[in-house]
Order: C-alpha cells, then sequence, then structure tokens
C-alpha cells in the first residue's frame, strides 16, 4: 500500500469517527462534511473505474454490503430531542466504532494481502474475471453506500423524533 493510499484511507476512517462517535448536534455540517469528503476521494478513485468482466458485480457487492454496515450503524444511532434547546442530537457508541473498523480492516487488508502476494491475486482475479483495480472504486461504492443510508436513515428519524416532540409539546 502507498503512503497516499494509507493517509486517504485513515483520514476517512478518522472523519467519519469523529463525526459520529459520541452525543452530536444534527445539524448540517455533520451531514455535508462527510459527503464532501468521500466526494473528494470518489473523484479520486473512481476517474477510472475498470469495466467488462465481472467488475460491475464487484462494485454491486461493495455497495451492498456498505448498505448493511449503514444500517447496522443506523441501528446503532440514538435519536433524541431535546426540547430545552430545541436540538436533534444523534448519539452513538464504541460499538459503532468497531462495525465501521470492519469495512476499513477488510480494505486494508485486501489491499496488503494484494501487494503481499500479486501472482495469487492476479491469477484469481483473472480466473474470476475482474481487474485488481477495482479495489479503490468498490472502497469508495462501499462508503458511499454505508454513508447514503445511515444519513437517510437519521434524516428520516430525526424528521419524526422532532415532530412527535413538537407535537407532543403542543397538546
Amino acid at each position: 500500500m502507498t503512503t497516499a493510499t494509507w493517509i486517504s484511507t485513515l483520514a476517512i476512517f478518522a472523519l467519519l469517527t469523529w463525526t459520529t462517535f459520541g452525543r452530536k448536534v444534527f445539524n448540517p455540517i455533520r451531514l455535508i462534511l462527510p459527503i464532501g469528503v468521500m466526494s473528494y476521494f470518489g473523484a479520486t478513485y473512481l476517474r477510472d473505474i475498470p469495466s467488462g468482466g465481472s467488475n460491475g458485480w464487484v462494485l454491486a457487492a461493495s455497495a451492498a454490503f456498505g448498505a448493511l454496515i449503514g444500517a447496522l450503524l443506523l441501528l446503532m444511532s440514538h435519536v433524541e430531542y431535546d426540547n430545552k434547546t430545541r436540538r436533534t442530537y444523534i448519539t452513538t457508541g464504541i460499538a459503532s466504532v468497531g462495525v465501521l473498523s470492519i469495512m476499513f480492516i477488510l480494505r486494508i487488508g485486501l489491499v496488503q494481502w494484494v501487494t503481499s502476494h500479486g501472482r495469487t491475486a492476479y491469477e484469481y482475479s483473472q480466473l474470476h474475471h475482474f481487474d485488481l483495480y477495482i479495489i479503490g472504486p468498490a472502497f469508495i461504492f462501499m462508503a458511499g453506500s454505508m454513508l447514503l443510508v445511515r444519513i437517510v436513515g437519521l434524516l428520516v428519524r430525526a424528521r419524526r423524533i422532532r415532530s412527535e416532540a413538537v407535537s407532543g409539546l403542543s397538546a
């Protein structure tokens, strides 16, 4: 793995962990920051997506796995509305960092394995009709779908909680 790959992987992990762990005010910055970072890395890794063979299936599987991780993170998130401050808060625990870590450990482990076992990885990719250069885009698809599921789910839950709290105050 190159230094740039290590830095980008750790930067995405650090940012996602920092923006999600603990009790945080649910505001537009919490939504825009991860999307902005993913957009930057997406522009880098999605320039030349290998096509043909099983590459599409690899991307679809990566997106599905990312959506699963996003759903797990959503289930581990607690949404609450504070009537005093009129703010919505999202709280996540250390278990969510563990789930988020799965995705990054897979990325690092896979790239390290491919780097250490180049010939075997190449033969495997040829046997299964995919390009080894799909790893970067697959990671972006995985992280992007994870963010999409989690953010949309949190928006829906926050809106519902806020609506219930406001209607409870007026009743």
